[in-house]
């Protein structure tokens, strides 16, 4: 059964939400508010190794396996576009 509009839109806040929240646990400056256009090393100041961490945290979050053969850096630019990777894998 494909999804309405809303019901695309309700998923995708989903995903943000639940991405910020992972996110929150490696930001150590609390006045960083994490939005969708928040860029994960410019203004989060993530690392590789805070990345791969994330990663993990998320596929048990979300209960998803990412395949290492598909991420890109451009997948890790900002919460927009991890949340669009991430729904197009819970797609898969």
């Amino acid at each position: 059964m494909e999804r309405t509009d809303a019901e695309t839109a309700k998923a995708g806040e989903e995903t943000v939400a639940r991405i910020t929240g992972v996110l929150a646990g490696f930001v150590t400056d609390e006045g960083v508010e994490i939005v969708r256009s928040t860029r994960l090393f410019d203004d989060l100041g993530l690392d590789s190794t805070n990345v791969l961490e994330m990663l993990v945290e998320l596929e048990a979050e979300m209960d998803i396996e990412f395949d290492t053969d598909t991420l890109e850096f451009s997948h890790f630019e900002t919460v927009d576009s991890l949340a669009a990777f991430v729904s197009g894998m819970m797609k898969a």
